[in-house]
């Protein structure tokens, strides 16, 4: 029982890391995308969650574009900085729902996440300042999302 468990909490650990690496990378992309308007911020908001899907394939396995959770989502959102500045915000987030593999094990932990689906929801969020020093201030009056 424990050579089980060891093993699936391998495959859940393994997909945690995969999924960190992605939606950091992720959010590195996306910080050096153009986003200080509502339209730009809503275009670059487009490709850094179609970057997102691509990276999380490369990154967690065994990936499936079925598994990834309705809070998955990309926004660019304004704040102030803490030099009092306008600034934007690039949030990644991403979840995933790992299978679980080991039956026993996984008949044990599946309904720890809330749902008893047979897998294991992972959520990661990662967020950075889009920092692009050929862009005018920011003038981005509401946060952009697309999920």
């Amino acid at each position: 029982m424990l050579l089980l468990g060891i093993v699936q909490f391998t495959y859940l650990y393994n997909a945690q890391v995969g999924l960190t690496n992605a939606v950091r990378d992720v959010a590195r992309y996306g910080s050096a995308l153009v986003a200080n308007t509502n339209g730009t911020a809503s275009a670059s908001a487009t490709l850094t969650r179609a970057f997102l899907q691509t990276s999380l394939s490369k990154y967690v396995a065994p990936f499936s574009s079925g598994q990834v959770g309705p809070g998955t989502q990309v926004c660019y959102a304004p704040y102030v900085d803490a030099a009092g500045a306008s600034a934007v915000r690039v949030t990644v987030t991403a979840e995933y729902d790992h299978p679980l593999i080991v039956p026993i094990i996984g008949g044990i932990i599946d309904g720890l996440d809330g749902a008893m689906d047979g897998a294991f929801r992972i959520t990661v969020s990662s967020d950075l300042r889009v920092d692009n020093p050929l862009q005018p201030i920011p003038n981005l009056s509401s946060a952009a999302c697309v999920s």
